[in-house]
């Protein structure tokens, strides 16, 4: 699970995280953290939006037209 530390902490052996920094951890680790409140948990961010291709414009040409009434 994403964190990011709000505080100072030791997160293992060794380990530790700053004030801003992130890390992923085990959900136990998390769990007892977050009951402490030294980190935050980091929603998940949307993909980014991928730009659609603008439809290329069409050649000019003649109008189409609709059938008209048949003549008598």
């Amino acid at each position: 699970m994403k964190v990011r530390a709000l505080r100072g902490v030791c997160i293992g052996v060794g380990r530790h995280l700053n004030a801003g920094d992130s890390a992923d951890l085990d959900p136990a680790t998390v769990t007892f953290l977050t009951g402490i409140g030294a980190v935050e948990l980091v929603k998940d961010e949307p993909p980014p939006v991928k730009a659609e291709p603008k439809p290329e414009p069409k050649p000019e040409s003649v109008p189409e037209t609709k059938p008209g009434k048949k003549e008598k």
